[in-house]
């Protein structure tokens, strides 16, 4: 997909205008821009392709080695710069930019990483993610070879360590913006970047006299500003130890970023910062308390970042997209919603039609008419737990609300937007992640026929089945999906097994009424790939990445 191609985020802008991050209860689900380069920077802006604004909010990944899991997992585990990490980034995070810090002596001296380095920046930019390239030890040498690769790259920045290095970039024929702190450089397409410590960054004074006077004249950019609960040390030291001070602290710092136009990369995309692991990708929070240095860490700042950058009260009701973990819900689909559902208990609908009511519990759906239908029920969990419901398929495109409804009368809302399509695949796990659910149908040169499951679970989990692949033996996977019905009568679907493109069979409704499903045709091209990433692209709205198994016979 180009640069400038449709994307899911363009969903929410056709419905949603852009409104400070900072606000919540009333503010409509808003999305950070995707990265439309070539960019140029225009006084204290950087403004995109489009002549819009652009603002970084991402986060740094781990540094770059030859470790394969690192990007294709081991079955186990998905690593940092997998796709299902850079689609948990983006759709479920709401981010848009990662800095991906490179060893400068293997870049220069190992082809493999250079390739490597290439192949993260393409995935993570395919996926919608802008990349900051960053290095340890650089030098101009490195930086000329660096940005000769990815000069031609409009959706990449390059973050100096010394202004000096300006010049070797722009040698190269690179231009776009560069990233450099301290340094003032006499350069048109630069970014300054400031790294602030909790310690001195309490204030909206101390914030403006730190960087803030920057950002009315130039691009500001603020890296970190993680308070390293995993660590004993300043930071950590630093940070409130009272959970509802430090949040008030993140939230502070994160208003004045976007009331002053401030770019950000802060945390960490690392165990102990803002996640617990890589597999099922468990956010950092601050409700619990935590004791500085305890590992593995289960407190950050990860679910503030969520919660500011969608709009979204931390602790109030979280309707999202099962596959996606969005909040951007197909009509007609199946929605689940997080928080004080406070059911009197857990229920599950045992009969079609489904049922409005369960117990004491009923979801309405308000839509950009101002249309409120009653949505069918399938569970409802008692206290804070989650209720999953059904989009009504008459409802309006846009911003919407979602209510759960009690008999007492009490009530608890979240925002969301309603869209035509949403396309999604569910796993056998239920995190819209791992083994896809679906079914393989294998014909064979003389004439039998073989029939099975795409997943096995177990008590250790869920794992992809693999499937034998063999020449004059056509096989097809009917997947399990979400959100493809009302995609139009003639939708540019793409799917991909890997890097590979795989035909399109057909697109069906479910057994289940509410589910959609895909079928797709594996070709003998995938014999022995393994385990390996399975997503759809419908009309430029990406799905999420589920894993299948491409055996041989």
């Amino acid at each position: 997909m180009g640069s400038l191609g449709f994307s899911f985020i363009s969903v929410l802008y056709l419905f949603a205008p852009f409104v400070c991050a900072g606000v919540r209860s009333d503010a409509p689900v808003t999305a950070t821009l995707p990265p439309a380069g070539p960019y140029h920077v225009a006084g204290s802006r950087i403004i995109d392709a489009v002549g819009r604004e652009f603002l970084m909010r991402g986060t740094t990944m781990p540094t770059v080695t030859l470790n394969k899991s690192d990007i294709d997992g081991d079955g186990k585990q998905f690593g940092p710069f997998s796709r299902s990490s850079f689609t948990t980034l983006r759709q479920r995070m709401n981010m848009n930019t990662i800095r991906v810090p490179l060893d400068t002596q293997a870049y220069r001296e190992n082809a493999e990483y250079r390739a490597r380095v290439k192949e993260i920046v393409r995935k993570a930019n395919e996926l919608e993610l802008l990349v900051i390239l960053a290095a340890d030890q650089p030098d101009a040498s490195f930086w000329a070879r660096c940005a000769a690769e990815f000069k031609v790259n409009p959706n990449v920045f390059f973050r100096l360590a010394s202004g000096g290095d300006v010049g070797a970039i722009r040698a190269s024929g690179a231009t776009q913006p560069v990233i450099v702190a301290g340094d003032t450089i006499a350069d048109p397409n630069v970014i300054y970047e400031v790294t602030p410590s909790y310690a001195t960054t309490r204030t909206d004074a101390e914030r403006q006299t730190q960087f803030g006077f920057l950002s009315g004249t130039v691009p500001v950019l603020v890296n970190g500003l993680d308070p390293q609960l995993d660590h004993v040390g300043s930071e950590c030291a630093a940070f409130p130890a009272d959970p509802a001070e430090a949040s008030r602290l993140v939230e502070d710092n994160l208003n004045y970023f976007d009331s002053h136009h401030i770019s950000w990369t802060l945390s960490s995309f690392l165990p102990g910062r803002m996640i617990t692991e890589y597999r099922f990708y468990n956010w950092s929070k601050l409700d619990d308390g935590w004791t500085c240095g305890e590992s593995p860490s289960r407190s950050g700042i990860a679910m503030m970042l969520q919660s500011h950058l969608w709009n979204r009260n931390p602790h109030g009701l979280f309707p999202v997209n099962p596959t996606t973990g969005n909040f951007v819900l197909p009509r007609g689909a199946i929605s689940s919603a997080y928080g004080p559902i406070l059911a009197e208990r857990d229920m599950t609908a045992s009969a079609r039609p489904l049922p409005t009511v369960l117990g004491n519990v009923a979801v309405d759906v308000t839509d950009s008419r101002g249309v409120k239908r009653t949505a069918p029920l399938l569970y409802t969990g008692g206290g804070w737990s989650l209720i999953t419901f059904v989009v009504p398929a008459a409802s309006a495109t846009g911003p919407a609300e979602i209510a759960v409804v009690r008999t007492d009368g009490s009530r608890s809302t979240g925002k969301v937007v309603i869209a035509d399509f949403a396309p999604g695949f569910w796993a056998a796990s239920a995190d819209g992640r791992g083994a896809v659910i679906g079914t393989v149908f294998q014909r064979f040169a003389n004439g039998r026929t073989r029939t099975f499951e795409t997943a096995d679970c177990s008590v250790y989990g869920c794992r992809p089945v693999a499937i034998p692949l063999a020449p004059r033996v056509a096989t097809t996977i009917r997947l399990e999906g979400s959100g493809f019905r009302y995609a139009g009568p003639r939708p540019d679907i793409r799917a991909t097994v890997g890097d590979f493109r795989v035909p399109i069979v057909s697109v069906t409704r479910g057994e289940i009424p509410e589910h959609d499903r895909l079928t797709i045709e594996l070709p003998d091209e995938l014999r022995g790939r393994g385990e390996t990433d399975l997503m759809v692209n419908v009309n430029g709205i990406w799905s999420n990445v589920v894993r299948i198994n491409c055996g041989s016979l």
